[in-house]
């Protein structure tokens, strides 16, 4: 994905006074009528089923494809949850928090849905890289994607408690004619055939599809012990709920490079369709801090001490809508985060084994430009490596 270019873009642009957004350009009350928002009961996922835990179903494996990173138009109203409890709107602007570099705070999405990446942030990225999105999709359909394992489903509408592993698939391949997984052995992260060397034909996302997953993201590489997971999660009328670990990060590929998304009071969501061969309408939700988003920066190339770096904080200053730590707002309280909701469509897939990951790497300490190995695995991951953290 070319984030590296889109970052490189966006301060080179700002850096010329050209900005893509000016907030001085947007008036405190500009006496237009925003879209109806619906009533105000507060979009939260519905809550555990009661009743007792039944049998338990086989392990299911969805590979999270067609990412929703463009949500244009009123789109980003409707993709994420209510993460602060209010519901920010016209007249009042209830809010947590307000900007550090704006007296009024973004207006929330239909319910108090908190979604500044899609209404806000990623409208940046589409301005100087067009195609980001189609970009991302095309890594996913290669198999370079997040992947979530659900095991303890009883296989009915409702369920009191699922067990929610998320990892990420460094590649997938097709089946073999007779159904069985191709024998590979990997090189330079990739699949080769042990009878040839050739690559195995990339997924046809048909069901019977394996994956090899990053070893990383399961402590000592076992894959009863993932280092991402919600034990606790559960199902209520088909739609998967589950809690994920604090600061969570979520890997989008960038050529040899990468950025990484860390979230708080994160959460993820899907209905798992009537066939259970799809996971339908994935919702990937949370707090995004500015000092984390800063940071995976320098995973692209903008570097602290920089012109570039002080206008990137400028413009994050701008939009952030929300607190980092959930309950720590207040009047008077700047807000050091961004809301996001990104959305996916989850496919199912077999286990093919576990393998190592590419490291993410920092342009700023390490500054090559061979453009090698290295590169990034478009997933969630749970786990650290050569030094630079990489989930967890």
């Amino acid at each position: 994905m070319a984030l590296r270019t889109f970052i490189f873009t966006l301060v080179v642009t700002l850096a010329a006074g050209c900005q893509v957004y000016d907030p001085s350009l947007v008036e405190e009350d500009s006496g237009v009528a925003l879209p109806d928002t619906g009533p105000a009961t507060l979009r939260h996922p519905p809550p555990r089923p009661t009743g007792m835990d039944g049998d338990d179903g086989e392990e299911r494996l969805y590979g999270l494809r067609m990412v929703m990173l463009n949500q244009d138009g009123e789109r980003w109203r409707d993709i994420g949850y209510d993460l602060d409890g209010r519901f920010t709107a016209e007249p009042g602007f209830d809010t947590e928090c307000l900007p550090p570099r704006r007296s009024r705070p973004p207006v929330d999405g239909n319910q108090g849905i908190d979604n500044v990446f899609g209404a806000s942030l990623f409208p940046l990225v589409d301005l100087t890289v067009p195609g980001l999105q189609e970009t991302a999709q095309a890594a996913q359909e290669e198999g370079k994607l997040p992947v979530l394992r659900m095991r303890g489903w009883n296989g009915e509408d409702d369920d009191p408690r699922v067990d929610i592993t998320v990892t990420n698939a460094i590649f997938m391949t097709a089946a073999e004619s007779d159904g069985s997984p191709p024998e590979v052995e990997v090189v330079d992260f990739e699949p080769r055939r042990l009878s040839d060397g050739t690559r195995p034909d990339f997924p046809a996302w048909d069901g019977t599809d394996y994956g090899w997953f990053r070893e990383e993201t399961f402590l000592e590489g076992d894959p009863e012990l993932p280092l991402l997971r919600d034990d606790n999660a559960y199902v209520a009328g088909r739609l998967v709920v589950a809690r994920l670990p604090e600061r969570v990060e979520i890997l989008f590929p960038a050529d040899d490079l990468g950025v990484i998304v860390k979230l708080t009071d994160a959460r993820a969501t899907g209905t798992i369709s009537a066939d259970g061969s799809t996971l339908e309408n994935v919702v990937v939700a949370g707090r995004w801090a500015i000092i984390d988003l800063l940071s995976t920066a320098e995973n692209v190339g903008v570097c602290r001490d920089t012109a570039q770096y002080d206008i990137l904080t400028g413009q994050l200053d701008t939009i952030a809508d929300i607190r980092s730590a959930a309950g720590s707002g207040g009047e008077g309280v700047r807000c050091d985060a961004i809301s996001l909701g990104v959305q996916f469509t989850g496919s199912r897939l077999r286990w093919g084994g576990l393998t190592p990951g590419p490291p993410v790497r920092n342009v700023c300490t390490d500054p090559r430009t061979d453009g090698g190995p290295g590169g990034m695995d478009g997933g969630m991951s749970g786990a650290r490596d050569g030094g630079v953290a990489d989930g967890g």
